[in-house]
């Protein structure tokens, strides 16, 4: 089968055969599907060609990668779906065909060959090049013309926007006419920290914000891009205006949602945040079953296709906000099935804890002034009381502080512990329960920190119903009520006796 050419790339290009034939011949029977899925992403840098081109970045560059703007880009995701601009939706497109040909081929090969045979190889270094040149260009087109159509329009809530647009268009046209310079011959492999990074972003997609001020004000500004999403929607879209009208059951329910969000600070926390967000998601999605269903009047399939917009990015914002676990814990731990579960691994750390004391490391730092220590006891007692019964049934407990202020004790344990270990000071013995100690709290504290599943809805774009005009149509026309007419008079019949 011959390749299609990339736009851009000179004609005749065989990186794509050469890298897919470079795969151990077994893995080789995928070589169909991945063809399929870079058409696919070839079909959306196409689509970009057709988008004007931006004028030269004006100014110094601002040093800032493609990848950062692109996540500054997405904190301001909800009100750019609001505007409902198809422009908006052709950059979303490019950036995951983007992200799903590296996945599928990361899928197929496994993390032994991807290392193996694909980190390392000429022909794959050469596809990304390739790849990170198209899309970037596409990216820097298609945000350009997006911030110049929504600077014309000159409405308030979309000035974020417009600003994160021009970064991006200006890093992205910057890198990849740095990539198009590039000679593609002994492309310079990955550093191995880069690889790893990779990895687990693609072993565990639906990482976390992670704390810290960054974490904090990303998770701040997505929320606040929610809100007024919803509220663009609400105010200009035919729809949010006819429907802020009515008073059924659906939207009554998605109403006290909206008002039930957590404050734009996040101050109640990522975990109550999360669950916020879940009740909006699963009434709002109730409310957009209604309509694609016509019990709510006319509409079009243009306004669903923003109300989903809206829905996807607060279930995305949801679910990173339930595995933004306290620095260091593993956001993938199970649960605490029961109360007893919990207070059992509040008692294992204790005796950690003073099996170490016991040690002559723990007895010799028992008073000691050391800022390490200090630390380390401040954090012990920093520690809450394990939950009870009673707080199961009234709810109370708080899982999430608990999981922080655990977690913060077991970092204490550590850097006293690589403290020690750098000095060399005291026995291996002695700094192995120390490490248990930090350990067992790291432990701890990601089984504290997990939200039940029942509180958190499922993807509501899992088994969604396309909607599209047709169908639209369809439902209006069968939700209509139907024409009363006046009945007939029964005629009369003679009487036998007239």
């Amino acid at each position: 089968m011959t390749e299609q050419t990339v736009a851009a790339v000179p004609e005749r290009n065989d990186t794509l055969r050469l890298a897919l034939n470079s795969l151990p011949h077994p893995l080789r029977r995928h070589n169909e599907e991945l063809r399929k899925t870079y058409q696919t992403l070839r079909n959306t840098w196409q689509r970009a060609d057709a988008v004007p081109a931006p004028p030269a970045p004006a100014g110094a560059s601002s040093g800032n990668t493609v990848t950062a703007a692109l996540r500054a880009l997405d904190g301001h995701a909800a009100v750019l779906a609001a505007t409902g601009n198809p422009l908006w939706e052709q950059l979303q497109d490019t950036r995951k065909a983007t992200a799903r040909m590296r996945r599928s081929v990361w899928a197929v090969a496994g993390e032994r060959v991807w290392r193996k045979h694909v980190v390392p190889n000429a022909h794959w270094k050469r596809l990304w090049t390739d790849i990170a040149q198209e899309s970037t260009r596409a990216y820097a087109r298609l945000a350009g013309e997006l911030a110049g159509q929504l600077e014309r329009e000159g409405h308030r809530e979309t000035r974020g926007a417009v600003a994160a647009l021009r970064e991006l268009s200006r890093t992205a046209a910057e890198r990849s006419a740095e990539l198009g310079r590039l000679s593609r011959k002994n492309l310079p492999a990955p550093e191995a920290s880069a690889v790893e990074r990779e990895m687990r972003g693609m072993r565990r997609p639906d990482l976390g914000y992670g704390l810290g001020e960054a974490g904090r004000e990303r998770a701040s500004q997505a929320s606040r891009d929610i809100r007024q999403g919803l509220k663009m929607w609400a105010d200009r879209s035919s729809l949010g205006r006819r429907l802020g009208k009515m008073k059924t059951p659906a939207l009554i329910r998605m109403r006290k949602a909206w008002a039930n969000l957590p404050s734009d600070d996040l101050r109640e926390g990522p975990r109550e945040a999360a669950i916020r967000f879940g009740e909006l998601v699963r009434h709002t999605h109730e409310v957009r079953e209604e309509i694609r269903k016509g019990n709510l009047g006319r509409y079009s399939a243009k306004d669903i296709a923003v109300l989903d917009a809206v829905i996807d990015t607060g279930f995305r914002h949801m679910k990173r906000l339930a595995n933004t676990a306290p620095a260091g814990v593993d956001p993938n731990a199970r649960a605490y099935n029961s109360v007893k579960e919990a207070q059992d691994g509040t008692l294992r750390l204790a005796g950690q804890l003073l099996a170490w004391q016991k040690s002559d490391m723990g007895q010799t730092l028992l008073t000691s002034q050391d800022k390490h220590v200090k630390a380390l006891r401040d954090a012990w007692r920093n520690l809450p009381d394990p939950p009870t019964e009673k707080d199961r049934k009234t709810g109370t407990y708080d899982r999430w502080k608990a999981a922080e202020k655990t977690a913060a004790f077991g970092r204490a344990a550590q850097a006293l512990w690589e403290k020690a270990e750098a000095d060399g000071s005291f026995s291996a013995a002695d700094k192995a329960k120390l490490k248990a100690v930090a350990n067992g709290a790291m432990s701890h504290a990601a089984q504290m920190a997990k939200i039940p599943a029942s509180l958190l809805p499922n993807d509501p774009a899992k088994n969604r119903a396309a909607v599209t005009e047709q169908s639209a149509r369809r439902a209006q026309a069968q939700a209509q009520p139907p024409v009363r007419t006046q009945p007939q008079p029964t005629a009369r019949r003679a009487s036998a006796r007239a």
